[in-house]
């Protein structure tokens, strides 16, 4: 197999061993500099008929309990790392997608400005545009799908295509960029994306409150919350003080309710929600505030079996049941963006799967769960075959088939 890269650079070549997927090791693993080495791997496994999982953290895929059909190579970005373009007075920034959001965040946050997508602290920007990954602001900072403006990715044969812009108002083509995010490294890889950017909040606020299953189901408490806008409410289960001391309430709940913009705006919505739930467990401003938010991103990827529900049902009384009859499960609850994330426990996965299902939440996503999520319409499948099939047609892809299916 190695034989089949060998016009590259030694350089690239790295542990096979750390891209271990469910136990399954590929035959080899490269990390290239540039997006011509990359195209180059994509070439070779497409001639050679390999199959292929692009790298990022390997935040999700460290977590997969079963591994693809077919996996020979891994190809690990972190070598593009490169910010391309960054202009502070258009709100744009490009970079390569090997770039760990921590650090692309980083830079942002020196002008002034914000990166709007959380996920975990180890995932990359390819990564989190694979995935489409969002945390607590999801409502309040749109998905990384309503963030990218353009991107360079390389198809399953190793052709490298632009797709969109680098600002905000192009119409350059089809948007096959925002086809892209979320399709979990099943369709091509990212190499570079164009993201438009929100300044920094003026003023922030975060509320810890310890509560109980009877206060998080009482309506009363939470009509007329949406008035104020919160940037986040996530409730989260018994453990909540593992994922941040900040969290710790020795409360069977925690409510965490956050506010961004005018300062005065921000103390006037603190006051409020102090009146609807009582004393709080701590007060956090500003600066103290978005390493909280990076918790909450974290709290996400919890290892071991996972369900992702969504749901219309943007309050916190949508989990009453949960709460109300305890079922073992760890849980965050992003309330405005009608997201659950949910480990179960002892109470077992299908049972709490179709539970939650006839309570108005959708199965949208599993995670070493073994439980199938609903499987799409002939029509959607038939159009993701076709996509396929123009952007992979020799099946490079190893989560191709996935895609596909709708997993």
């Amino acid at each position: 197999m190695k034989t089949a890269f060998a016009a590259l650079p030694a350089a690239c070549r790295c542990d096979a061993a750390r891209f271990a997927i469910g136990g399954a090791q590929p035959g080899v693993a490269l990390r290239p500099e540039s997006a011509g080495e990359a195209a180059a791997v994509l070439v070779a496994c497409s001639r050679s008929g390999f199959a292929l999982v692009p790298w990022g953290g390997g935040v999700a895929l460290s977590h997969e309990s079963s591994p693809p059909p077919r996996y020979d190579v891994a190809l690990d970005l972190g070598g593009l790392r490169r910010i391309t373009t960054y202009d502070p007075d258009d709100f744009t920034v490009t970079a390569e997608c090997g770039i760990p959001l921590a650090e692309l965040r980083a830079t942002l946050a020196a002008h002034g400005q914000e990166l709007p997508i959380e996920a975990a602290a180890a995932a990359t920007l390819g990564g989190a545009l694979a995935a489409n990954a969002s945390g607590a602001r999801r409502r309040a900072l749109g998905s990384p799908r309503d963030r990218i403006l353009g991107a360079r990715f390389l198809t399953g044969d190793g052709e490298l295509v632009r797709t969109g812009g680098r600002v905000v108002k192009n119409v350059a083509g089809h948007a096959v960029h925002r086809l892209l995010v979320g399709s979990r490294g099943g369709l091509g890889v990212f190499v570079e994306a164009s993201l438009k950017l929100p300044p920094q909040p003026p003023a922030r606020g975060l509320v810890v409150h310890g509560a109980d299953a009877g206060l998080v189901a009482d309506a009363t408490r939470w009509s007329g919350l949406s008035r104020l806008e919160p940037a986040a409410l996530t409730v989260l289960g018994p453990d909540a003080a593992s994922l941040h001391p900040a969290f710790a309430t020795g409360a069977p709940v925690t409510v965490i309710t956050g506010f961004e913009g005018d300062p005065a705006w921000v103390d006037a919505c603190i006051g409020r929600i102090v009146e609807r739930l009582g004393a709080p467990v701590s007060v956090r401003r500003d600066a103290e505030v978005p390493p909280l938010w990076a918790a909450l991103a974290d709290a996400g990827e919890h290892p071991g079996p996972r369900l992702t529900f969504a749901t219309a049902d943007s309050a916190p009384p949508a989990i009453a049941s949960l709460l109300l009859h305890p079922t073992g499960a760890r849980l965050v609850f992003h309330a405005p963006a009608g997201r659950l994330i949910l480990w179960p426990g002892p109470a077992g996965l299908e049972g709490l799967a179709r539970g939650l299902e006839s309570s108005g939440f959708s199965l949208i996503e599993q995670r070493g769960a073994g439980i199938d999520t609903p499987v799409p319409p002939a029509a959607v499948l038939g159009l993701r075959a076709r996509i396929a099939e123009a952007l992979d047609p020799a099946g490079t892809m190893a989560y191709g088939p996935r895609w596909r299916a709708g997993r």
